[in-house]
């Protein structure tokens, strides 16, 4: 077979596939933003956090402090950025603390908004594979984190809290913020999804992002007003959620996509060849 009749056969090759492709490109809903496995990345991570329960009642326990540990503390060794926290007023504590709770709660279940949106609704599986995985991601950082690292929390060096609530269970996990990295894990998420599904860049994503830090950065606010954490505790926790948040979805995420695909033979002054046309995305 010579080269011009080997073209012309895969003309008439193509000229016989592109039908089905169009017609396979045309019943085709779209192409996945993401590409999950749920019956692995759904009950794994629901295991994981069954087993969170014990793994922070565990987590309390090492951080114990005894009276003669908070005695060998001394404010002043605390780095300048973060000393003023060691002097807030304890009278604030118990209001600060059910605060950052209720906004850790609302944090949390803001990705529920995304099922209100009908293209990313029908990919419910995929958004729920992802916001487990993320949180979970997230939790093993902080559980590794916080037996790793050992810094007692502002309470403790706090001269107008009395010993005796200074000392006990969860007085030296303070590094890093756990409710600050849960609450920025849910809304990055929750603007990485949209973003993805909706093709938004440049700018208005930036906007949105910065957006999503709002939330966190209340509930480490109250989180520094409770007496819980230092500035760097809080500023890591969000740091740590927003790239969990982001992360996750992006490792699963379908990098590209091909639109407008078309193929087409043509034959021009005794001269035959393929044309292609395609958008990569």
């Amino acid at each position: 077979m010579n080269t011009k009749e080997l073209m012309s056969s895969i003309i008439v090759l193509i000229s016989m596939i592109e039908p089905f492709v169009l017609k396979a490109q045309n019943d085709s809903t779209r192409f996945r933003v993401y590409k999950t496995n749920p019956k692995i990345e759904i009950p794994i991570p629901l295991a994981f956090f069954c087993g969170s329960y014990f793994g922070f009642k565990a987590l309390d326990k090492y951080a114990s402090m005894t009276e003669e540990d908070v005695l060998r503390l001394n404010p002043e060794t605390i780095n300048s950025f973060d000393r003023p926290v060691a002097y807030y007023n304890p009278a604030n504590f118990e209001s600060a603390q059910k605060t950052s709770d209720v906004l850790l709660d609302v944090a949390l279940v803001t990705p529920v908004f995304l099922l209100l949106d009908k293209k990313i609704r029908k990919d419910w599986k995929d958004i729920l594979s992802l916001f487990l995985v993320a949180h979970a991601v997230d939790n093993v950082i902080y559980f590794s984190s916080g037996t790793a690292v050992r810094r007692p929390r502002p309470l403790t060096y706090n001269p107008a809290v009395p010993l005796s609530e200074k000392a006990g269970e969860g007085k030296s996990n303070s590094f890093f913020s756990g409710h600050t990295s849960w609450s920025a894990t849910s809304t990055f998420f929750l603007v990485k999804i949209y973003t993805d599904y909706h093709q938004i860049r440049g700018f208005k994503r930036l906007l949105l992002f910065t957006g999503a830090a709002i939330p966190p950065s209340l509930v480490g606010y109250y989180r520094l007003e409770a007496g819980k954490h230092f500035k760097t505790d809080v500023i890591t926790g969000l740091l740590i959620g927003a790239l969990c948040g982001i992360t996750v979805p992006e490792l699963h995420r379908v990098k590209s996509k091909i639109e407008n695909f078309t193929v087409s033979p043509f034959m021009m002054q005794g001269a035959s060849g393929i044309s292609l046309t395609y958008i990569i995305k």
